[in-house]
């Protein structure tokens, strides 16, 4: 299984910065881009990395237990760069 480096909010202000970053540092890692898209994340923003082989866009919420099993179970993620700007999830008092 191929290493991969798991970048949360990579399409959000700073994440397309890293995005481009990471492969020219790290070629033989896959770059695994979880975004939401919400207010702060557009696809726009992934244009300059979109041709990019290693670039693997998931899309969903880093909150979720589920997304995260998925995510650690399917790849092999040795590193992750958290860039989120939404990273809490909101709770019902107990």
């Amino acid at each position: 299984m191929q290493k991969s480096i798991l970048a949360t909010g990579g399409a959000g202000f700073i994440g397309p910065n890293v995005l481009i970053y990471l492969p020219k540092k790290y070629p033989d890692y896959r770059i695994i881009n979880l975004d939401k898209l919400t207010y702060a994340g557009k696809m726009d923003n992934l244009a300059s990395v979109s041709d990019n082989p290693s670039h693997h866009f998931n899309r969903g919420n880093i909150c979720s237990r589920d997304v995260a099993a998925y995510l650690f179970s399917s790849f092999d993620i040795r590193s992750v760069f958290h860039l989120s700007a939404e990273a809490i999830q909101s709770r019902s008092p107990s």
